[in-house]
């Protein structure tokens, strides 16, 4: 959930000096600002370790206090002197946060790290995007009870948590300036924020952009289908532009193959599951038949039946026979269920390694040609 965004109405005076036309005017628009306090200093300075690709990264800069205390201490709300409506007013707001001119070293400093981690990895476009928005989604959730209004992103990295709202200003903030076309997802009804980036598949409704959310480990283009609280996106977002980037998200094959082995491998472990439950029902039924029949067996040999006796053997052998392949059969299911859950949850756990979670859904698909598709593309269907 995010923080309330607050707009205050004010009423526009103009006072005349005397003798003259002159005088001043308030702005039609004060949107919040930072101004630095200088001599401030910071308790801590983070460094954060994150999970990335087949390893971890590690990050860390020295943000300026004094912008960091000038953020802590910034007026958080919006005063307007003209009718602007909520897709007018809103978009400003956000910017405000995001493009503050204080916070451009921040942004200088922070993406230069990611740069060094790009450089030496060989990182092609895609995955410094994913290199970044792992970064982010790494930042702990938690709502700031000191304050009802976002943070500054200066203010998520120091602090080290932040809501839906604090975490997408931060990641939309970096990208665009990283020159990727990039924008907010402002969910009213359901007071959530996400971030969305050009790509060229994997569009969520009728934005045009693909889904990227925050609040947790996912990949790029799949949203949640439901929020941690349980809340589902039903609505429309208002996208708000940030920047004006061009750069796209070109993986969005991979997305799709890895999405069609997440739904193909849940929907198999719940089929197994079922299977699994009437085999082992099956093996019970078998294996008191056999305890019957093995009893009757110890009677008529006890009483010297030899002749019956030998009759029920036949029997004996062939419901163990029968039983000996229904434990086959069960092993054999329970075999595939443990394999089938070990990738879904490795794909789930994985969000940070894009492309080595493909490899593991392709050779997975492409063992069970039965794994069905995805029916229709997420734009269409949502």
């Amino acid at each position: 959930m995010w923080k309330q965004a607050l707009i205050i109405p004010i009423i526009v005076v103009a006072v005349l000096g005397a003798g003259c036309l002159g005088g001043f005017l308030q702005p039609p628009i004060v949107p919040p600002a930072i101004t630095p306090i200088e001599g401030a200093s910071l308790d801590r300075v983070p460094v954060y370790t994150f999970p990335f690709e087949d390893g971890e990264e590690r990050i860390g800069i020295d943000p300026d206090p004094a912008v960091y205390a000038g953020a802590k201490e910034a007026d958080r709300k919006l005063y307007l002197s003209i009718n602007l409506s909520k897709e007018e007013w809103v978009p400003i707001y956000y910017r405000a946060f995001i493009d503050d001119p204080c916070l451009e070293p921040f942004y200088a400093d922070l993406l230069a790290a990611f740069r060094e981690i790009r450089d030496r990895k060989g990182l092609d476009g895609d995955r410094y995007l994913e290199l970044v928005t792992a970064f982010v989604q790494s930042i702990p959730y938690s709502t700031d009870t000191s304050i009802v209004e976002p943070k500054f992103p200066i203010e998520t990295y120091v602090d080290g948590l932040g809501d839906c709202d604090d975490k997408s200003l931060l990641l939309a903030g970096l990208l665009a300036r990283e020159g990727y076309a990039v924008a907010l997802f402002y969910f009213e009804d359901e007071a959530h924020m996400a971030v969305g980036v050009k790509s060229n598949g994997n569009l969520y409704r009728e934005t045009g952009y693909a889904y990227i959310e925050t609040t947790n480990a996912s990949y790029v283009g799949i949203p949640p289908d439901k929020l941690a609280d349980g809340t589902i996106l039903t609505t429309d977002p208002l996208v708000i532009p940030i920047g004006d980037g061009q750069r796209i998200y070109t993986a969005s094959g991979e997305i799709e193959m890895i999405e069609r082995a997440l739904a193909a491998s849940r929907d198999r472990a719940e089929d197994l599951s079922s299977e699994l439950v009437e085999c082992f029902s099956d093996l019970e039924v078998q294996r008191e038949t056999l305890k019957s029949l093995d009893a009757r067996l110890a009677e008529l040999a006890q009483s010297g039946k030899f002749q019956e006796y030998n009759r029920l053997v036949w029997r004996y052998n062939e419901k163990a026979h029968e039983y000996n392949d229904a434990v086959e059969k069960y092993n054999a299911l329970l075999e595939e269920s443990e394999a089938v859950i070990n990738l879904h949850n490795h794909l789930v756990t994985h969000t940070h390694d894009r492309p080595g979670s493909y490899l593991h859904a392709r050779a997975y698909l492409e063992g069970n040609s039965d794994a069905h598709p995805v029916q229709e593309s997420r734009s269409q269907t949502m």
